[in-house]
């Protein structure tokens, strides 16, 4: 009895640490999901947008896209930006000129106006396709978060940063505190091991924006917690006949 009271702290501390880790990156696959989905549908892929991760409400920023001419001759493709609003979504036109195998970036200013779903900002930029050169299009997701005063990346980098510390200060308390560890000890920490890495790898697969990945990581820790919670905490092994 005396064990698990010691033990509790130590709980609730990884606990804390998975969960923060979990929110944060289902939060990031939710906006990527749902810009994937709004606008105008574009099969095509392949242009480069630079976008916040998170941002305050009390923040604006720019979305940058970098529009390259791959070909050898002058073209004038149309870009084409939708940006979410409350209800509805703006569009925004803009005709580029650009030189043989010519780089332009062109940006856009995003603040609260923009706010959809009460979290995100959405945005879709398809660069038309003109003569032989491809049509293409990007997309991102931005998350709107508020903690304290707190800018969005401060709040991003506070997130990560508590999310690896909570769940490695209550793995090291909860081992010190079973030393010596006993078989179902020794099962507890390699199982507990393996969701911490499941979990720590979809919080960093959520900053690149690789959510397809993220997705799948954040559903296997699913798993593993439930597997967690009824081999170790419903039914333990040293209670089993």
């Amino acid at each position: 009895m005396k064990l698990r009271l010691l033990s509790l702290p130590a709980v609730l501390l990884f606990t804390a640490g998975v969960l923060t880790q979990l929110i944060f990156s289902s939060s990031m696959v939710w906006a990527e999901m749902e810009a994937s989905i709004f606008g105008t549908q574009i099969t095509a892929g392949g242009l480069n947008l630079s976008c916040p991760l998170m941002l305050s409400s009390s923040e604006s920023s720019t979305v940058i896209a970098t529009v390259t001419n791959t070909l050898h001759e002058q073209v004038s493709p149309l870009v084409t930006t939708e940006i979410s609003k409350s209800v509805g979504y703006q569009s925004l036109n803009e005709a580029l000129t650009l030189a043989p195998y010519q780089t332009r970036t062109v940006a856009w200013s995003i603040n609260d106006t923009d706010v959809i779903f009460g979290r995100l900002i959405l945005v879709h930029v398809i660069q038309g396709g003109y003569g032989d050169l491809a049509l293409r299009h990007g997309y991102c997701g931005i998350l709107i978060f508020n903690l304290l005063n707190l800018s969005g990346n401060q709040s991003l980098i506070l997130f990560v940063f508590a999310g690896l510390i909570l769940v490695l200060a209550g793995g090291v308390l909860w081992r010190r505190i079973h030393e010596p560890l006993d078989d179902a000890a020794d099962q507890t920490i390699k199982a507990c091991g393996g969701l911490t890495g499941v979990t720590t790898l979809a919080l960093f697969t959520a900053l690149p924006r690789w959510w397809g990945l993220t997705l799948f990581l954040d559903a296997f820790a699913l798993i593993m917690i439930s597997v967690i919670f009824t081999d170790f905490l419903l039914f333990p092994r040293h209670n089993r006949s």
